[in-house]
């Protein structure tokens, strides 16, 4: 019988082709054409997943070379810095790679990998609505200003500061509060003071989507995603061994530390019932659950476009 962490690690490697083929990559299977990808947390989920694919691992690279321009070096960086050690020492083989064959040099890199580029990856334009986050940088730049369009086009009612959306967005707060006043500069965005801060929000959404053109129906918090997965992986292979009173308390440990980013996609934060034979197969199988529907596309339990 499959263990639940292969299971769940099953699952995961179907979330990240169907993101990855999405982009371009030679893949199967197109399971997100309506959820905006965000590459980065894409690209430390993947080096997160390592070995247990190596032609995802080898041909997700093999686009990182192609079309690694569009990938913020910055927030890349800012995104490792918040990561646990092993992210960062799986991440160092890929950024290694990627800088080994192309003009790239991308922060945290280790060793390279022996790797031949296959060339199987191709997107010939942005125009998908699930690349809309690789189109605001072709129009924007690769930079805090994309990111900055990208949050008012996920919530086109939404009135923002700096601090709102430094976190989610990956840059620091000075580049996002000297990003939004560019856009208001612009023209992009009104700015009203409250109190002891700048609070923006669009000027003309329904010109921002005229230009933008076609938009995904949901823009998932993909870092919480990620967490809840990585953590639910890791743990469970540490757990499932234990017995079911060890168990119930390693269970309720993990549901505390990721109570935020299930709160962040719209889970339902699972209970443990200790009473249970066995709660950390229960709490599993609501990991399965998530996971089966963030690998289909069936996220419900995700930040959708008002």
């Amino acid at each position: 019988m499959t263990s639940s962490s292969a299971q769940l690690e099953q699952r995961a490697l179907d979330l990240a082709w169907s993101l990855w083929a999405e982009l371009g990559v030679s893949g199967w299977q197109r399971r997100h054409t309506s959820h905006a990808i965000d590459p980065e947390p894409l690209l430390l989920f993947t080096a997160f997943l390592g070995d247990a694919d190596p032609r995802l691992r080898d041909e997700s690279t093999d686009w990182c070379i192609a079309y690694g321009r569009y990938i913020s070096k910055t927030r890349l960086r800012n995104l490792l810095a918040a990561e646990r050690t092993a992210i960062k020492e799986a991440f160092g083989p890929t950024a290694a790679t990627v800088n080994a064959h192309s003009s790239l040099r991308w922060p945290g890199a280790s060793v390279p990998r022996p790797f031949r580029r296959t060339e199987r990856s191709a997107v010939p334009d942005f125009r998908r609505p699930s690349l809309v986050v690789a189109r605001l940088r072709a129009l924007f730049g690769v930079g805090a200003r994309a990111e900055i369009v990208r949050a008012f086009a996920a919530d086109t009612a939404a009135q923002s500061s700096a601090a709102d959306l430094a976190d989610e967005a990956g840059y620091t707060k000075r580049n996002i509060a000297e990003g939004l006043e560019a856009l208001r500069m612009a023209g992009l965005l009104e700015a009203e003071r409250r109190r002891n801060q700048l609070v923006y929000r669009l000027a003309d959404a329904e010109g921002l989507m005229g230009l933008l053109g076609s938009m995904p129906s949901s823009f998932p918090k993909w870092r919480s995603v990620f967490r809840i997965l990585e953590s639910f992986i890791t743990e469970s292979r540490r757990i499932e061994p234990l017995k079911a009173g060890a168990a119930a308390v390693e269970a309720s440990d993990v549901l505390l530390d990721l109570e935020s980013d299930l709160r962040a996609v719209g889970a339902r934060v699972p209970r443990v019932d200790v009473r249970s034979p066995d709660p950390w197969s229960d709490l599993m199988q609501a990991a399965l659950d998530l996971a089966e529907a963030w690998s289909t596309g069936s996220m419900g339990t995700v930040t959708s476009r008002r």
